[in-house]
């Protein structure tokens, strides 16, 4: 009988040591999952922090650089559209941009969301840049201003 309860006693110990020693490696394995994802989400952070320069392409030709860069994480239409009124001459008044209605610009957006392209190219005809077009029956748009941007 005591040599049963010794037997029994040495397999329970040969099994705990088997525990001990999935425990271990399992504790390994997720210490290392823990670093790979916290390396991942430091670049990811990193990126998202990443300035991105925004520019004019007038006319296909013509490439101003905008003296402002908007954080990748923060980019959306909305918030260009609303960087966009303070180049302008009159910053409180309406614009037109044909451009930023098109897909590509969409597109273009979302591939700098998702970290595949690291500057906004905005095209505009001389007429959106310059100004001139009609706005309503009183104004005009100023168009937008030099002074604010760099030709490249």
């Amino acid at each position: 009988m005591d040599n049963n309860i010794t037997q029994i006693i040495e397999i329970a110990k040969t099994g705990i040591q088997w525990l001990d020693w999935i425990t271990i490696v399992i504790s390994a394995v997720t210490m290392i999952g823990v670093s790979i994802n916290f390396f991942i989400d430091a670049q990811h952070r990193k990126k998202a922090m990443q300035k991105i320069p925004i520019k004019f392409l007038v006319n296909d030709t013509d490439k101003y650089l905008l003296d402002l860069d908007i954080m990748r994480q923060d980019i959306s239409r909305a918030e260009i559209q609303g960087l966009l009124s303070a180049f302008q001459n009159k910053p409180s008044q309406r614009y037109t941009i044909s451009s930023l209605s098109d897909i590509s610009f969409l597109d273009s957006v979302y591939k700098i969301k998702n970290e595949t392209l690291d500057e906004l190219i905005i095209k505009l005809s001389t007429e959106e840049f310059i100004g001139g077009y009609v706005i309503d029956k009183h104004n005009k748009h100023d168009g937008f201003n030099l002074k604010k941007m760099k030709l490249l």
